[in-house]
């Protein structure tokens, strides 16, 4: 029967990146009749949006405009928690992505918000893995707000029916991007990151901050947005409008979406990941400097609860997204079959 997968997201460009990955993988298997049997064939459930990288308004309205490029408004799109579950005494200062989360560029045509679904995403999450216990695999790409509220309001009624949890977020060395010890992610909701990680039963993936930041990717913002940028398609189009803006600005010359990251190894671990390490991971909420870090047992003296991926196969990434992007001459398809 396959698996099922809610794509969690604060849709800045790195999540927009993630979820068209995504859609051209369960897209694939619909061509792929030889893999009716495989256990990597899935379908998307849900898109849940929550606030991060914007408002969480303006990130319902992001993701609408990736699904209408990627030519999925069939895909349900639901509005979760628009604040942390404790009131921020952190915000972010830099925005990097802009206000919006979207480069604050100018768009031709509006949304139709009509699309999105009425029902809260912490309930849609709940009413999922009732409906297919085990079966149904998070993609948790954004802070962990509304996981961490599903977790509250249902408690072990929704832990024990969920499937595989994949997180982009965290660090496991101590390095950060939003303060110097924290990630983004488990910054803008430390409370949240610490009750998923304090009530799960079994280990969930992690891709930390370090894996991406200091991984030998060797993917350029020029190769983005010359090759990559190249291609005929109205989510190319939409998203070269975006990170225009975003990057080029800035100065910088090398393109990093961490988001992908995590997608790629849910959807080809095989290819993506070369080196996890099992470990107990927490999360600091009180330190002076290091509130919102991830907090890694080395001692080994609590049970494990994380698989931390170390190190991800840079030359694989890199067909991976020429493959998502629709890049001609890379065969990715042929080993969506080996995912599990």
């Amino acid at each position: 029967m396959g698996r099922y997968v809610v794509f969690d997201c604060d849709v800045g460009n790195d999540d927009a990146w993630g979820l068209m990955m995504l859609i051209r993988a369960e897209e694939a298997f619909k061509r792929r009749v030889d893999l009716a049997d495989s256990p990597a064939k899935f379908q998307i459930i849900g898109v849940s949006c929550v606030q991060g990288n914007s408002n969480v308004d303006q990130v319902v309205i992001n993701t609408l405009r990736v699904l209408r490029a990627a030519n999925r408004n069939d895909l349900p799109v639901y509005k979760g928690c628009s604040t942390p579950i404790i009131k921020k005494h952190w915000e972010n200062p830099e925005n990097f992505h802009g206000k919006d989360g979207f480069g604050e560029v100018q768009h031709e045509t509006q949304v139709n918000l009509d699309l999105v679904r009425p029902e809260h995403a912490v309930n849609a999450m709940y009413d999922f893995v009732c409906k297919h216990p085990k079966m149904v695999d998070f993609l948790l790409m954004g802070p962990l707000t509304n996981f961490a509220m599903c977790i509250n309001m249902y408690g072990s009624d929704f832990l024990d029916k969920v499937g595989k949890i994949f997180v982009m977020g965290g660090n496991h060395r101590g390095k950060g991007n939003a303060t110097k010890s924290a990630e983004f992610n488990f910054m803008m909701d430390p409370e949240a990151a610490h009750i998923v990680l304090a009530c799960i039963d079994s280990p969930l993936t992690i891709v930390p901050w370090e894996t991406c930041i200091d991984g030998e990717f060797n993917i350029t913002l020029d190769w983005r947005l010359n090759v990559l940028g190249s291609i005929q398609s109205p989510f190319i189009e939409l998203l070269n409008l975006v990170e225009r803006a975003v990057f080029i600005p800035k100065g910088i010359e090398r393109w990093l979406v961490c988001d992908a990251v995590a997608v790629a190894a849910y959807l080809f671990p095989h290819l993506t990941i070369k080196q996890s390490q099992l470990y107990h991971a927490t999360v600091e909420l009180a330190g002076t400097h290091t509130r919102g870090q991830m907090v890694i047992d080395h001692l080994k003296q609590q049970k494990d609860n994380a698989i931390i991926i170390m190190e991800v196969n840079g030359d694989h990434y890199k067909n991976i997204i020429a493959w998502t992007a629709g890049l001609e001459d890379v065969d990715i398809e042929s080993e969506l079959g080996r995912a599990s």
